[in-house]
């Protein structure tokens, strides 16, 4: 399983990882966790991907960055090589011979944050900041498109196309900053990826949290703390333990029965937690695992 470790949502992930590790030990299978490298990029993953080719997997689960990474599914899959992709949805996962891809929707996951949105701007027109990870970023850019369209006829208005922030909490924290110091009517900031807690806390120091609403993804402990004490407004989970435990549960039964899953492509579930339904996704009273809780 290739990821990567620059924000929390990657703890969610390995720890799936590890407890499918745990739970096929007893029927010969193993699951390594592989850290790809600092970027985040199609070339990164690819050069994670064929690395672990050359060392003997019969199955590589990886964090897709771009479709170029279907080219190595292709490949890969032609050899027999059973291969799963996550975080981001991509058809050409299927088309290639891929034997999975379990994924939030992530434009579907950009709209309802701008339905929650409006709801908690209560009527009051103004301004949004967006923050993304990179607008090359696939999962991020896709949050953000379905986010602008989902304001579409609404009083809330973005107040540009975005900043990026590089999954950084302090660059998130810098950029939405920025947004509250230069727009007197911003009501919300909207973060597609690592970090979104970053600008919880620049709400925060501003004394802000009744009038700026800051949404979010995942249910990390970070953001969770943010929730409770009111400097975040929500975030929407994309199931990360699931992304690691499904994807290689998916690949060592396939590579076992020589079946793939049906579908291939295989939407995650994507909740949308405030204070108010906190207690039924919290991670720290809830099961490891448990549905809605990350």
């Amino acid at each position: 399983m290739i990821g990567f470790a620059n924000n929390p949502y990657w703890v969610s992930v390995k720890s799936g990882a590890d407890y499918a590790n745990r739970v096929l030990a007893d029927r010969k299978g193993k699951v390594d966790w592989i850290v790809a490298g600092d970027n985040i990029d199609v070339q990164t993953v690819s050069s994670a991907i064929r690395a672990a080719d050359a060392q003997g997997y019969d199955g590589v689960g990886f964090f897709i960055a771009g479709e170029g990474n279907c080219t190595d599914v292709k490949t890969l899959s032609a050899k027999g090589k059973q291969m799963g992709a996550y975080n981001t949805l991509f058809e050409c996962v299927e088309t290639s011979g891929g034997t999975v891809a379990y994924a939030q929707e992530q434009f579907k996951a950009g709209q309802l944050a701008a339905q929650e949105m409006v709801k908690a701007a209560n009527g009051r027109a103004g301004k949004v900041g967006i923050i993304v990870s990179q607008f090359t970023a696939p999962g991020s850019e896709q949050r953000r498109q379905g986010f602008v369209d989902g304001l579409k006829g609404s009083s809330l208005t973005p107040v540009n196309q975005g900043v990026e922030a590089r999954d950084s909490a302090s660059n998130t924290f810098s950029a939405a900053q920025n947004y509250l110091q230069s727009n007197a009517d911003l009501v919300g900031i909207y973060a597609t990826a690592g970090g979104p807690f970053g600008a919880a806390q620049a709400v925060a120091a501003a004394n802000k949290q009744e009038t700026v609403k800051v949404i979010g993804y995942d249910i990390t402990a970070e953001n969770i703390e943010a929730i409770k004490n009111g400097s975040m407004y929500g975030v929407i989970g994309q199931d990360a333990f699931g992304q690691g435990y499904n994807v290689a549960i998916e690949l060592y039964n396939a590579a076992v029965t020589g079946n793939k899953p049906s579908p291939v492509l295989q939407e995650a579930t994507a909740p949308f937690v405030t204070k108010e339904n906190l207690s039924e996704h919290d991670p720290s009273v809830l099961p490891t695992g448990a549905p809605g809780a990350s």
